[in-house]
């Protein structure tokens, strides 16, 4: 332990971590691994959620918290302030949301004003983000995002994210030309699927339309609100929380019976990801999407 500590040589980093929501965040999951590894965690969050964060923040004194709604710019401005006097080292945008229809309709039939609203807080917030951080940027640090194998590939159940995710990709290699010449580099990670807000808010969306899932090709779905149904004797119509964690964990389970290891992937996996990242030991890797998801990005297990 104490020499992997020594090679990622993060303590009394500055890290910030963006998109916190609750404690399922794979945001927080990134906060709380730099926090172990003695990096001073500054984490934003939206205003709708601070009756959750500051729980966090109240267990976990040691790690800051600020809200930064990224569609705010006087919010950007003020997140970002204290910063000119105090570098950033590594910036972390885990940030993503759409509207119900995003994930219901067909891609034909989803509204502008949905599809806007999908890109522009899942990806272009990215710019944003930059932008306002720029300043604060210490040469050689890192900037990560969140990605999903999504952006490269159709999967059915995600819809217009998955548009948008394309959309952060490339961005992050803009970002990554741009931003190298001042020796700052940007990475994206592409986790497999794992249960958090965001996702138990897709599987909302899908169970709330009678007509949404016949519109989802293949049988991932399908078969996992059936086995939910199973082993919460139909609570679907109640869409609690336990009906929401037996489909996660279905799509989880298929998904890694689908890899070349043969095991869910989980937010520690990711967050150790990230520490790669944002350590000395990635100075010279930007520009990439770097994929957690127990290979199943690079095989075709049919």
């Amino acid at each position: 332990m104490e020499q992997r500590d020594d090679l990622l040589a993060l303590a009394g980093r500055n890290v910030v971590v963006l998109g916190v929501a609750d404690e399922s965040s794979i945001a927080w999951g990134i906060a709380r691994a730099f926090s172990a590894h003695q990096a001073r965690v500054t984490i934003g969050y939206q205003q709708r959620f601070f009756s959750r964060v500051r729980l966090l923040l109240k267990e976990y004194p040691e790690i800051r918290g600020s809200r930064c709604d990224v569609l705010n710019e006087a919010e950007l401005s003020a997140f970002f302030a204290p910063f000119r006097e105090d570098p950033i080292d590594v910036l972390v945008h885990s940030i993503a949301s759409a509207p119900a229809e995003a994930f219901t309709r067909n891609p034909s039939e989803v509204s502008l004003e949905a599809l806007d609203s999908t890109i522009n807080v899942s990806a272009l917030s990215l710019l944003r983000v930059v932008q306002f951080a720029k300043p604060s940027l210490r040469p050689w640090s890192s900037v990560v995002t969140l990605s999903f194998q999504a952006a490269s590939r159709a999967f059915p159940p995600y819809g217009m994210m998955g548009v948008a995710k394309a959309a952060l990709e490339s961005i992050v290699r803009y970002l990554a030309l741009e931003l190298g010449r001042d020796r700052i580099r940007v990475n994206a990670i592409s986790p497999a699927p794992l249960e958090t807000l965001s996702a138990y808010g897709e599987m909302m969306a899908i169970s709330g339309d009678p007509d949404a899932l016949g519109k989802i090709r293949g049988n991932l779905i399908s078969n996992a609100f059936a086995e939910a149904d199973q082993k919460t004797a139909g609570s679907r119509d109640t869409r609690g929380i336990e009906w929401l964690q037996a489909v996660g964990s279905h799509v989880r389970r298929a998904w890694a019976l689908q890899s070349p290891i043969e095991e869910p992937v989980t937010k520690e996996d990711v967050a150790g990801c990230a520490l790669f990242l944002g350590s000395q030991l990635s100075a010279k890797i930007t520009g990439q999407v770097i994929h957690v998801d127990s290979g199943f990005s690079s095989s075709c297990i049919v």
